[in-house]
């Protein structure tokens, strides 16, 4: 009896750990389908201004002449962090290098460190996106900049860089990224797995739901510099 009992218990864990795995499978696919049928409106966010650089650690980059980079939020992390309360903006003269904090959003008492992927002086800070965050979202590549930095030619890393069609594309994968990571978070419960046009799709604001450790998660995950 001992022996048919274990036996059952471990086709038992089989057909579980089985189910899991289907399921997981499941939903990696409807996540696919659910970013490649992506309402307009997202999908306009991929479509990248000439000029304009995103890099790995979601900041939109544009030459402003005389070595100065202007720099922001690229529309990714605009659209995951929704209505942001407060831009914390650098000091200007501040040197930089890589992997240190550029600025952050601050959203709920919780925050988000955004770091920098190159080397430089901060010259100048947007005083106006710190009066009105929104300009963050609704002004991304004009006036929602946050800090120009004074840069060597040789301090971009151009694999950290993307452009044009490869930003678009890039980001597009982004998105198929970050609804695999709400997924086990908050399994399509609006409004952070779906929206009721695609059924899958993360909606706007998605982060601001989350619970503090994910937002580190989010993080460590997405804000990379190297």
């Amino acid at each position: 009896m001992v022996a048919i009992f274990v036996a059952f218990m471990f086709v038992s864990l089989i057909l579980t750990d089985l189910s899991i795995e289907k399921w997981k499978a499941w939903r990696a696919a409807q996540v696919r389908r659910a970013v490649a049928q992506a309402a307009p409106a997202a999908k306009a966010m991929w479509r990248i201004p000439e000029g304009v650089c995103l890099s790995s650690a979601h900041t939109w980059s544009r030459e402003d002449g005389a070595g100065r980079l202007k720099i922001g939020a690229d529309p990714f992390l605009a659209y995951v962090a929704g209505p942001i309360d407060r831009i914390a903006l650098p000091a200007a003269g501040k040197q930089v290098v890589p992997g240190q904090a550029l600025f952050a959003i601050e959203q709920n008492g919780r925050r988000l460190l955004v770091p920098s992927t190159v080397s430089g002086k901060i010259v100048a800070v947007n005083r106006l996106a710190q009066k009105q965050p929104a300009l963050l979202t609704s002004g991304a590549f004009r006036h929602g900049w946050v800090c120009r930095l004074s840069v060597a030619p040789s301090a971009a890393n151009p694999r950290l860089t993307r452009s044009g069609e490869h930003a678009g594309q890039w980001l597009e994968t982004e998105f198929t990224r970050l609804s695999e990571f709400l997924a086990p978070r908050i399994p399509l419960a609006p409004p952070l797995g779906a929206t009721s046009q695609d059924g899958g799709f993360p909606a706007p604001g998605c982060l601001r739901e989350l619970p503090r450790p994910a937002w580190k998660e989010f993080a460590a995950e997405f804000l990379r510099w190297q």
